[in-house]
């Protein structure tokens, strides 16, 4: 009889210790994908140049050390209880903007801005190209939201796929390039 209860408390234990590895996880992936995504854009030759966050939203900003182009992050993970995150997996709601400086960003800006006067453009929906400025230093960015499974990233105990999460911010990146040089030659 010992030797079996010695054997449920052993279960008891183990499972404990798997629901307390998900509560973590799903309070916190949020937290590892800013890391993550600060590893990666430095391998990748940028520079973090800005953090900030209150907890739920992660901004990030960063500089290309050679080129100078900027890149933007807002993260905000949307599953943030052992529930959602069953039922949903680990999602976030991702915003990645690509910036460089251009001569004369307001000229430039104000004809981007009078080119996207549409009323039937929703900007909250992913994949919709935006236009934006930083008139204070001279950045036009193109930014795009996006609705991202957190799991794709992450190997077990938390491992990042580091050449998947490089891969997607460097299509992101040359989308919204693409984007921002048409719309300057335009």
């Amino acid at each position: 009889m010992s030797e079996h209860l010695d054997q449920v408390f052993g279960q008891l234990v183990h499972r404990s210790w798997d629901r307390f590895s998900e509560d973590l996880k799903a309070r916190e992936i949020d937290d590892l994908l800013v890391g993550a995504v600060i590893t990666a854009a430095v391998a990748q030759g940028n520079a973090l140049i800005d953090l900030n966050s209150d907890g739920r939203h992660h901004y990030l900003r960063f500089q290309h050390r050679q080129h100078k182009h900027r890149l933007m992050f807002q993260l905000t993970h949307l599953t943030g209880d052992v529930a959602s995150a069953k039922v949903l997996q680990h999602h976030a709601s991702v915003t990645i903007a690509y910036g460089e400086y251009v001569e004369d960003a307001r000229t430039v800006w104000q004809a981007l801005k009078s080119e996207v006067k549409s009323g039937f453009l929703d900007v909250g929906e992913p994949g919709v190209l935006t236009v934006d400025a930083d008139l204070g230093t001279g950045y036009v960015y193109v930014q795009v939201p996006l609705l991202l499974d957190l799991d794709q990233y992450f190997a077990d105990h938390y491992t990042v796929k580091y050449p998947v999460l490089q891969e997607h911010i460097a299509a992101v990146s040359q989308a919204c390039a693409k984007y921002l040089h048409g719309r300057i030659a335009a």
